[in-house]
């Protein structure tokens, strides 16, 4: 299935949040249909450098998202997985991760997502995630905000406030994350180990399916050990607008990486830090 074609007679530019952020769901709402196609077709799988897999659906579908962003907000930055980092001087920065769970899409399941968000930095500020969407086209859901302080889910067209669980203890917690491998090659299989013993049910439903099912309240919490920019993403305001806890492993937070454990409630959150402390420290 080709991707849409951009025409250079509808070019719109707008410096606020508003029109990137309607251009952000229009845009999704246009390749649904592309990642669709992709995903019922054979594929050539390539390996990258960092071992995880990458197929031509991938390439497509972020070089369509940069083709439109090029065209309609010209001096903004750019950041994906697949293609790079590009400058720019607007101070807003676009975050894409074109298929997140590769290695699902490349077998045929639907636990796979479309991730954008929209970094801002102030002159002499750090960059802030300020709105993003997570989009899951073969779940059709999708979860977005457009600030800190209110984020939506959308399923089977029903859209509702997108919520974290009611606060429970570790004990009881169903925690997910994506694999061992990420443990092993950080060295905290401990951890792992640990969050077995010491959660309720630790649940393998992995990379952004796992943070769709926390931000909307069917799981506890997230703990992974490896997250890129691309990963976190949309993440970085849908987090705080949909009342979760968040940060890195050693206990800050960014948006820029490195490691991941996000729980309903910040005791649950000092709770899975402890564990890693216990367990590598």
């Amino acid at each position: 299935m080709p991707i849409p074609t951009v025409h250079r007679c509808t070019v719109m530019r707008d410096d606020g949040l508003q029109a990137r952020f309607d251009h952000l769901a229009q845009w999704l709402d246009e390749l649904r249909a592309v990642s669709l196609h992709w995903a019922g077709q054979p594929l050539q799988v390539d390996t990258k450098s960092d071992g995880s897999p990458v197929t031509q659906a991938d390439r497509a579908i972020e070089s369509a998202l940069r083709q439109k962003i090029r065209l309609h907000h010209p001096s903004d930055a750019i950041l994906g997985e697949e293609h790079g980092d590009e400058a720019g001087s607007s101070g807003w920065r676009w975050i894409i991760d074109p298929i997140d769970g590769t290695a699902s899409f490349i077998r045929g399941l639907p636990l796979w997502g479309t991730l954008l968000g929209l970094e801002q930095r102030h002159p002499g500020g750090a960059p802030q995630v300020v709105a993003g969407i997570a989009d899951f086209p073969a779940l059709d859901e999708r979860i977005e905000a457009q600030s800190h302080h209110e984020a939506w889910w959308t399923r089977a067209q029903q859209r509702q406030r997108c919520r974290v669980a009611t606060p429970r203890p570790l004990h009881t917690a169903t925690v997910c994350t994506t694999g061992t491998e990420y443990f092993r090659c950080t060295d905290r299989m401990s951890l792992w180990t640990r969050l077995g013993e010491q959660s309720g049910s630790l649940r393998g439903w992995s990379d952004c399916l796992a943070l769709l099912l926390f931000c909307t309240g069917r799981v506890d919490a997230v703990v992974e050990p490896v997250m890129h920019p691309w990963d976190i993403g949309p993440f970085g305001a849908i987090l705080p607008a949909s009342g979760a806890a968040w940060a890195s492993l050693d206990g800050t937070q960014t948006h820029l990486g490195g490691s991941l454990a996000a729980a309903s409630n910040p005791d649950l959150l000092t709770q899975l830090l402890h564990l890693k402390h216990v367990a590598i420290g």
